[in-house]
């Protein structure tokens, strides 16, 4: 439930997920502040910027991994930090929070060092867009992040997101509050998906219900204009999930995102899951990739191929777009599938980006009668 307090404790989800952020950011700042185009950096229901114990939120998290960047915002490629926060003292001590930060917000200030802080009390899907015009937002690359205690934000806002070249996007939903909700007519979750579709949880058995929420919200990423959709589960040793999707239209996005992921260290009991392992094995991410749930899913990308086979290029591709795991994961998996012989070469020779890799007539997986894979993007 979403806190009725000015500040509040850490959680380990949110421990989980900042690590994430900051990674990320670490690579998308340098590579965007070196193009001279200017950025901006959104955020909807931002937080106080800090919690009960000190820690920074994310607010100050983009701020400070910003002026570590290099190279640095100009007055001609300046950074744009938009934060949106609707309960007033929070957003009150947010602006606390940055202007200790930096030692003053007066834009004046800012704007010789490249630097423009806009921090809005209000609703996230109308304040947002206000923003956004008043700042040309379109005419830079842009990064929003709405991290909204697992509702989600509007679809339209997603779409408006999606217009602006350049863009990316992350947001957070918990499929538990929409599948206890599907039955309420008044429910605000068309509004989210874009449809009523989502609704259809209701007919999930109780296993499927979370998968059918975080698939209807690929689906709705790819519906607002974003190409590619890459989505990951937060799971406590409580069980309590929470899915963590972002959406881009470069490939470079989502390597840069899969090398967050993979450089973050388990922290205290959290752990990350692809939702397309039928195991939902957790990735012990400290120690390497466990290369398990890949195989399985290589596996059975081939068998819903025609012929059973692709090129090791197109299962490299394969494992960018729709798995959890990094492109090169793939060359290690695709090695240890022929050394069991769960998979061929269809011709002799160096593996290369070109050779094709087929199932073998022994492969359980080509035995079976699969069902077509259904998710794009």
């Amino acid at each position: 439930m979403p806190p009725t307090t000015t500040l509040w404790p850490l959680d380990h989800h949110t421990e989980a997920k900042h690590r994430v952020y900051k990674r990320y950011l670490q690579a998308w700042y340098p590579i965007l502040l070196s193009q001279r185009r200017g950025i901006t950096y959104a955020e909807g229901f931002a937080g106080p910027g800090e919690y009960t114990c000190h820690t920074p939120g994310s607010p100050i998290l983009a701020l400070r991994t910003l002026l570590r960047a290099k190279p640095q915002p100009t007055p001609e490629g300046p950074a744009y930090l938009l934060f949106v926060e609707g309960d007033r003292d929070r957003c009150q001590h947010l602006r606390d929070r940055l202007a200790a930060e930096l030692g003053t917000l007066d834009p004046t200030a800012l704007r010789t060092r490249g630097l423009f802080v806009d921090v809005r009390q209000g609703r996230c899907n109308d304040t947002i867009p206000t923003m956004f015009a008043e700042h040309r937002v379109v005419t830079r690359p842009l990064l929003a992040v709405f991290d909204t205690w697992g509702s989600a934000v509007s679809f339209d806002l997603l779409r408006r997101v999606a217009k602006t070249p350049g863009a990316e996007t992350i947001v957070t939903i918990q499929p538990g509050h929409f599948a206890r909700f599907a039955k309420d007519p008044e429910h605000y979750g068309d509004n989210v998906f874009g449809s009523a579709l989502w609704r259809d949880v209701q007919t999930q058995p109780a296993r499927a219900k979370a998968d059918y929420i975080r698939q209807q919200y690929r689906r709705t990423l790819n519906d607002a204009g974003f190409r590619y959709v890459l989505d990951f589960e937060l799971a406590d040793e409580g069980g309590h999930l929470l899915y963590l999707v972002y959406g881009t239209n470069h490939d470079r996005g989502i390597e840069k995102m899969k090398d967050a992921i993979w450089a973050v260290d388990p922290v205290r009991g959290i752990g990350y899951r692809d939702p397309r392992d039928p195991n939902q094995q957790m990735l012990d991410i400290e120690f390497g990739p466990q290369t398990g749930p890949l195989r399985r899913l290589i596996l059975d990308h081939l068998a819903n191929r025609s012929g059973h086979r692709a090129t090791v290029d197109q299962l490299r591709t394969f494992t960018l777009q729709k798995t959890i795991f990094r492109r090169g994961h793939a060359r290690t998996v695709i090695s240890e599938l022929l050394s069991s012989g769960q998979v061929h070469r269809a011709a002799p020779g160096r593996l290369t980006g070109s050779s094709v890799i087929a199932l073998t007539a022994a492969s359980p997986q080509a035995r079976s009668v699969r069902r077509p894979e259904q998710e794009t993007g």
